[in-house]
């Protein structure tokens, strides 16, 4: 039985099929740490988590700015395996259909930074936000 230890100090067990899953829970949930089992139980930060998952690169889930650099196939496939959304679900989400999903996921073509950023939200792996100040100019 894994463990999610939260932010704010409590810890909540849950069952996983595996490991990867475990991490995609954790991550998903915004988890300060997740409790692996064993003797002693091992603890991994929210930071090895994504390390583990591939997804630690710096900027992958930063705000749009010039130079940004859309995510590899791995990561997209990662992102879409950590929302726990279908292809049609996923393009739901971001208004495009099933099959770009597929295609971006087999390599075909770069992921548009609103996909990716409405993806990362919904994941729990970005925050919104939008400058107010930018708005206004």
């Amino acid at each position: 039985m894994f463990a999610l230890l939260r932010r704010d100090g409590s810890r909540e067990e849950f069952a996983a099929p595996d490991m990867w899953e475990a991490m995609r829970t954790a991550l998903r949930l915004d988890a300060a740490q997740l409790e692996v089992p064993g003797e002693p139980p091992r603890l991994m930060t929210a930071d090895q988590v994504r390390q583990e998952l591939a997804l630690d690169r710096p900027g992958l889930f930063d705000e749009y700015a010039p130079g940004w650099v859309p995510p590899t196939v791995e990561e997209f496939r990662e992102l879409l395996r950590v929302t726990g959304l279908s292809g049609s679900a996923a393009g739901l989400l971001v208004g495009v259909s099933q099959k770009k999903i597929r295609k971006w996921a087999g390599g075909e073509g770069d992921v548009p930074y609103a996909v990716w950023r409405l993806l990362s939200i919904y994941a729990g792996l970005a925050k919104p936000s939008i400058r107010n100040n930018e708005l206004t100019k």
